[in-house]
């Protein structure tokens, strides 16, 4: 008989209205953005519903300028709040939730705000999208914060901002929900789609009352004249793919560019915006989100020598933007440029056939969802968002044809990454989606392997092959010269084939059997890297070495530890998600009934345990007790942080072997009271 649970579905009506808070919350972010980007630009340029035509009628020297005197202005905000101003904005949420469970700091909201409205409004080349996504995600993570939401929960309401943010923007409800989930959370589980869909409704809502129900863009209706343009449209997606490669590599080498030039940092914004202000003097277009610009491009106005020109000039302005400190996304940008590639691709195709060959606005449209999905590699996301603001869909099988290839193409130049993920990768942070990989990413092959290898000299004839196969239990033997270095493997299976013919014995070496071609791990790599290289390989025991002896075995890695080891933080991970609640909310409240016995407490961590690593301790073999959290402690001398605080909930879910044991330090433990009781005598 199904009961029916009064908890959880408080629960799920608390959510609910939560994401419809931060759905109005991120809507009004979105707004007070816009408006404010509006503000600086009508004191740097002057009003005008026009930008582009503002732009064009100002004298050069006032193109040239301004933008340098906005990158002087930005520069005391990249200077004393570098970790909130600088940056696209998605990276930065991304690197929240895989590293911080998705806290972030409530200042982010304002500062970011302010550097990237001061970079949009005074002609830099980046977009909007970006900061307000990043301002709706640290609005929805403050919210979880206040309401001491876990951290699977605050990573929901954190996509819950960054869906309203993008939905906000461009009057996208479905669109700004698949970005959050395909692109920032990378889940399409059912309880974080629910929350997420109905915040990006609301912020839409909100959108639309406060600034109109127009699209982002002006996009007439595109007809399609032949099937035989399908083959065109795929043409695109592949030079697509290749601009996006080229983007993402100029955008990065320009970072470090100036990462390497000597001018201090305060004056790179100055110098980069300068330089943005250089190319404006002939082609304005380029300064900020260019949607004057692309809605030319849709409507087929631009001609084909400005479509080459701006595709290529926009991508060196926004590198050269983002590369010197200036705050904003670079979704716009890409968005950009695909609408110059795809309207200087149907211009060429429009000459050589002009009646079989749809206006180059349609192309236009379609470079524009090509190379979105090219960069952010989010192919279905930008087939949602284009058939929003078009309302057509005979364009949107153009647009997946090229899309899906343009994707297929950036992915293998790109080794698989995003221009979003590149940015985390480059800081040593290695993002796969899916919850498995990120709770594998946290141990090491030293946490797991088996210190022991079965060694075996090149020479050693078959019978004692087979003797240690029946004796040792091993997968695996690791074939060694007379020098202790590996030479090869011999995968036990490899025993089993032969060991029953007899005329094989006296003549089969270990080197006659073995794997000259095989998988060698170091200690320090991580479990998500070692199954992702490694998982279809079929060899059940691998050997381990240590970095600074490459070639000399130190233990062995089995898949069955691995898998062990995969259980036992998937157990930790779910109890946490719970248990770390209640530790964390309720200051007094540091123990915890489990089952068959077994308890979770919260200690201060014993003075005979500091500056001693777990691995050192050994605490399940001396003490029976597992070490489940440790929450770590404020050294003497330094102020505690203020409850909500980030420096609160610094803790680490699944402790490894080299985690140092601090003054101060909290322990969560788990065991029976009789183990515990043993530690307890410590303190």
């Amino acid at each position: 008989m199904r009961v029916f649970s009064i908890n959880r579905w408080s629960e799920t009506r608390l959510i609910l209205i939560v994401a419809v808070v931060i759905g109005l919350l991120g809507g009004l972010g979105a707004v007070g953005f816009r408006k404010l980007i509006s503000l600086f630009q009508g004191i740097f340029f002057g009003p005008g519903d026009n930008f582009l035509d503002l732009l064009l009628a100002l004298p050069w020297w006032h193109r040239l300028l301004i933008p340098a005197l906005g990158g002087l202005i930005l520069s005391p905000l990249i200077r004393f709040f570098p970790q909130e101003t600088k940056g696209h904005g998605v990276p930065e949420v991304m690197e929240s939730i895989a590293l911080r469970g998705g806290r972030m700091r409530g200042r982010t909201v304002f500062t970011r705000a302010l550097a990237s409205a001061l970079t949009l409004a005074s002609g830099g080349s980046v977009g909007r999208e970006g900061p307000i996504v990043q301002i709706g995600a640290a609005l929805g993570s403050r919210v979880g914060q206040l309401l001491h939401a876990s951290d699977n929960r605050l990573k929901t309401l954190v996509g819950c901002g960054a869906a309203a943010g993008m939905a906000a923007t461009f009057n996208a409800p479905i669109g700004g929900s698949l970005f959050a989930i395909e692109v920032i959370l990378g889940d399409f589980a059912l309880s974080q789609v629910t929350p997420i869909i109905i915040s990006s409704v609301t912020a839409t809502v909100i959108s639309r009352w406060l600034m109109g129900d127009a699209p982002a863009f002006i996009v007439h209706h595109m007809p399609l004249v032949s099937s035989w343009e399908f083959l065109f449209f795929a043409g695109l997606g592949v030079l697509a793919g290749g601009l996006a490669w080229l983007f993402v590599t100029v955008l990065y080498r320009s970072e470090d560019l100036f990462e390497r030039t000597r001018l201090p940092v305060v004056a790179r914004p100055v110098v980069g915006m300068l330089a943005v202000g250089v190319v404006g003097i002939w082609f304005p277009h380029v300064f900020g989100s260019g949607y004057d610009s692309m809605d030319l491009a849709l409507d087929s106005r631009l001609p084909i020598f400005l479509l080459l020109t701006l595709t290529l000039l926009k991508l060196v302005a926004t590198s050269v933007t983002v590369g010197s400190g200036g705050s904003g996304g670079v979704f716009a940008p890409a968005l950009f440029q695909g609408a110059m590639l795809g309207g200087l691709v149907g211009s060429l195709l429009h000459l050589a056939a002009p009646g079989l060959i749809s206006p180059s606005g349609s192309y236009a449209l379609v470079g524009m969802g090509a190379m979105i999905a090219g960069t952010m590699q989010a192919p279905i996301t930008v087939i949602l968002i284009i058939f929003e603001l078009t309302g057509d869909y005979a364009i949107i099988l153009p647009v997946m044809t090229a899309s899906i290839l343009s994707s297929l193409v950036a992915f293998k130049l790109l080794s698989g990454q995003s221009i979003y993920t590149r940015k985390l990768v480059r800081k040593g942070i290695n993002i796969y989606r899916g919850r498995d990989l990120n709770i594998l990413r946290s141990l090491k092959v030293g946490d797991v392997m088996l210190p022991r290898v079965a060694l075996v000299e090149d020479s050693a004839p078959l019978p004692h092959l087979i003797g240690k196969a029946l004796t040792e239990q091993h997968q695996s033997f690791v074939l060694v010269d007379e020098s202790g270095r590996m030479t090869g493997l011999v995968p036990l299976q490899n025993i089993l084939e032969v060991m029953q013919d007899v005329n094989l014995r006296d003549l089969l070496v270990a080197q006659d059997l073995a794997l000259l071609d095989f998988p060698v791990l170091e200690a320090d790599d991580r479990l998500d890297e070692v199954i992702r290289r490694y998982g279809d390989s079929g060899i059940e025991e691998v050997p381990v070495v240590d970095p600074a002896r490459p070639g000399v075995p130190i233990g062995m890695l089995r898949q069955q530890d691995m898998l062990a080891a995969y259980r036992r933080a998937v157990i930790r991970h779910d109890l946490g998600d719970h248990v770390a609640r209640s530790l964390t909310s309720d200051p007094h409240f540091h123990e915890v009934e489990l089952v068959a016995g077994y308890k979770m407490v919260e200690i201060e961590a014993p003075r005979l345990f500091w500056g001693q690593t777990l691995a050192a301790l050994s605490l399940s073999e001396r003490y029976g007790v597992q070490v489940f959290l440790i929450r770590k402690g404020v050294p003497e001398g330094q102020s505690k942080p203020a409850p909500g605080t980030e420096g609160e909930h610094q803790m680490h879910f699944v402790p490894r072997g080299e985690d140092r044991i601090d003054p101060g330090d909290g322990l969560v433990l788990v065991g029976t009271q009789e183990h515990l009781n043993k530690i307890f005598s410590l303190s």
